[in-house]
């Protein structure tokens, strides 16, 4: 529409995920907001690639919540399972199975970073396993679990979670509270002030995308969900083989898994849709707002898919414009949404491009160059464990220093500080920081018995 009016409605184009997630929160944040969204079938691609399970970051959960949707209800209605982290095996060139824990790790000595300390130890000879210090890390292994208690000052309070959630479960239940908000639902696209398309990579208002074919080689993916009656762990878990990777995800009562793998390696492999990892050259042109999958497709490794969605979602909705003329906004949205695009590229590049998987096309990833980026985040953290940060991060220090951990990269270098304490002083702090958690973790119910009351 044309003019210089009110926004007054918005159609969101795809019945997917993403398109039930705007549609829902656009109608808790903008209640006098006419939403329409228009009906589409097939496989749900509205995140980038059809997945059975999907990962809600912990603040993610934070952010749900101020938008009405509590941890519980998410449990609940979605057959959700409480996330601590990934595991990986078959990432290093070592062989070492490697877990990457959200929050914190350890705890800094004075003005030293934790991992610091970790580097010094390692290069004084020390084998020092950073997951020790992770409560998230401990708490997986021993198999407990319980949310930190409101105002805990113990070694519990470090303790960060996520929740895995039932793709088409958590649409279904978006869906309804879309539809009882007074969103409707129509069968053919509607005129309006603003259109969201949530249609995924694929749909009819896709442009020119730019191709990130060149670093990112893996060009199919298969997903499932089944049924599984053994107690679900409180992680992901990733494994890396010759051709590519898979991932299972724990939710409540089954397994969400994800095949991703490069066609051209992997003869024989079972049937899978197509994906071509890249972005659309803006997000948000004239009126129409393009978010999740049709804005850009990402290798799903990270499992930063639903993350992603969400965030352009509130965005969105944080810029919404009050007429339509909308360019500052609209440029604005863009500026920030290609920071996290980009971001989001540097996390699953490093993660699959430094990685020390067995296998020719892993081989070739990791011979071809890296973007300058994305290329000065690694080299950095590899000359002296320094973790490079931008606007829009879809991982936070710690995250970076899980991730370079997990795939085994030792920084050559050490810090001044760390270097100048006595090792005896560093392996107390260390000995200190592993008993308050692990007291912390003994504190804890076990995970399934949790798990089942909260899924009730």
């Amino acid at each position: 529409m044309s003019g210089d009016g009110p926004v007054t409605s918005v159609t969101v184009f795809g019945s997917g995920l993403a398109g039930w997630l705007a549609a829902s929160l656009l109608a808790h944040a903008l209640p006098d907001l006419a939403i329409n969204v228009t009906e589409t079938s097939g496989a749900d691609r509205s995140l980038g690639v059809t997945t059975a399970a999907e990962i809600l970051l912990p603040d993610d959960l934070l952010l749900l919540g101020e938008a009405g949707w509590n941890g519980p209800d998410l449990l609940r209605e979605c057959r959700a399972g409480f996330l601590l982290g990934t595991a990986l095996t078959g990432w290093r060139a070592d062989g070492a199975a490697a877990f990457m824990p959200f929050g914190e790790i350890g705890a800094p000595l004075g003005p030293v970073p934790f991992h610091q300390l970790v580097n010094t130890q390692r290069r004084r000879g020390e084998a020092v396993n950073l997951a020790n210090y992770s409560i998230g890390a401990l708490a997986a292994q021993a198999g407990r679990f319980a949310p930190p208690p409101p105002g805990d000052e113990t070694a519990h309070s470090a303790l960060a979670f996520g929740l895995c959630v039932d793709t088409q479960r958590m649409a279904s239940m978006l869906r309804e509270d879309a539809l009882e908000r007074g969103v409707q639902l129509t069968g053919a696209l509607s005129d309006a002030d603003l259109v969201i398309d949530a249609s995924g990579p694929d749909g009819p208002f896709a442009g020119a995308r730019e191709d990130w074919s060149a670093w990112f080689p893996f060009d199919r993916v298969a997903s499932a969900r089944r049924a599984s009656e053994a107690p679900p762990p409180p992680y992901v878990h990733c494994d890396a083989h010759a051709a590519g990777w898979q991932s299972f995800a724990p939710l409540a009562d089954g397994v969400g898994e994800l095949f991703v793998f490069a066609s051209a390696d992997a003869p024989g492999a079972p049937p899978s849709e197509m994906f071509a990892p890249g972005c659309e050259a803006a997000a948000w042109t004239g009126n129409l707002v393009r978010i999740g999958g049709a804005a850009a497709q990402h290798d799903p490794v990270t499992g930063l898919q639903l993350h992603l969605a969400l965030a352009d979602v509130l965005r969105l909705i944080a810029l919404f414009p009050a007429t339509r003329k909308h360019a500052a906004e609209a440029a604005e949205y863009n500026r920030q949404w290609r920071e996290q695009t980009d971001c989001a590229f540097d996390a699953a590049l490093l993660r699959l491009a430094r990685s020390g998987a067995r296998g020719a096309v892993w081989d070739r990833l990791r011979a071809s160059a890296l973007p300058a980026r994305a290329a000065y985040r690694h080299d950095l953290y590899a000359a002296n464990g320094r973790i490079v940060l931008h606007d829009g991060e879809v991982l936070d220090e710690a995250g970076w220093i899980a991730q370079f951990n997990a795939l085994g990269v030792q920084p050559r270098k050490g810090d001044a500080l760390a270097d100048a304490l006595p090792s005896e002083r560093i392996a107390a702090h260390f000995a200190a920081v592993r008993q308050a958690m692990i007291a912390a973790v003994g504190r804890m119910p076990p995970y399934q018995a949790l798990l089942a009351q909260a899924v009730a």
